[in-house]
């Protein structure tokens, strides 16, 4: 199975975008997402022991991103847009970053009432100063979503004249073969992440083929 299998299969299913949105009081899911992270590192560093003062004074970012994943490959291969937007579907998942004080401890996704997952102790902080850098070079009004892709992050950035751009973490640039923590226009990230939908439909149909064959 060739790399764009598994970006497509594996990891497509925790796709996300959003919106970023202020949080208010945190809700069950974030809530249930964030005592398992506490009890993680509770149980990392001192097993069958009280929370330790730095596992119990973390907390979320007050702001979260809405969740939503990519469409199957064969719409993907037939997309003839350059917007990203075009191919995702909103779900109710989304992300926000585990805090204490200033630094960024991993993150958290979830619904309003299910936790998803909590951890990403090297993810957290590459997302929070990607999303910073975003911010910085586009201004505090710019609309940024996300989704994720191969087990990374791509981040797409709406400035306020309507302009899209994205902007990848390490591990998705890798399986796209794109700079990360840079500006990178829309049609670029759609036309690699074509290919890899075509790929994938290409080695389904051989798959299918030589079933086809061997009976």
């Amino acid at each position: 199975m060739n790399k764009y299998s598994w970006i497509l299969i594996g990891a497509v299913v925790v796709a996300g975008i959003s919106s970023a949105t202020w949080a208010g009081a945190i809700n069950p899911g974030d809530k249930e997402a964030l005592q398992a992270y506490k009890k993680m590192e509770q149980a990392r560093n001192q097993e069958n022991q009280p929370l330790s003062k730095s596992s119990r004074n973390v907390t979320l970012s007050d702001f979260s991103i809405q969740g939503a994943v990519l469409t199957e490959a064969d719409k993907i291969r037939n997309y003839n847009d350059t917007n990203m937007q075009g191919l995702l579907s909103s779900t109710d998942e989304k992300l926000s970053f585990i805090m204490e004080e200033n630094e960024v401890k991993g993150i958290v996704i979830a619904t309003d009432t299910e936790p998803i997952m909590a951890g990403g102790e090297k993810t957290g902080p590459e997302l929070f100063d990607l999303y910073e850098n975003m911010k910085n070079t586009l201004g505090e009004d710019v609309n940024i979503t996300y989704f994720s892709y191969a087990g990374g992050f791509i981040f797409v950035a709406t400035d306020r004249e309507g302009e899209e751009s994205l902007w990848l973490d390490r591990r998705a640039s890798t399986f796209l073969e794109l700079p990360s923590h840079k500006q990178l226009k829309s049609e670029e990230v759609v036309e690699k992440i074509r290919e890899g939908a075509e790929s994938v439909v290409e080695e389904k149909t051989n798959e299918l083929e030589m079933g086809s064959k061997s009976e």
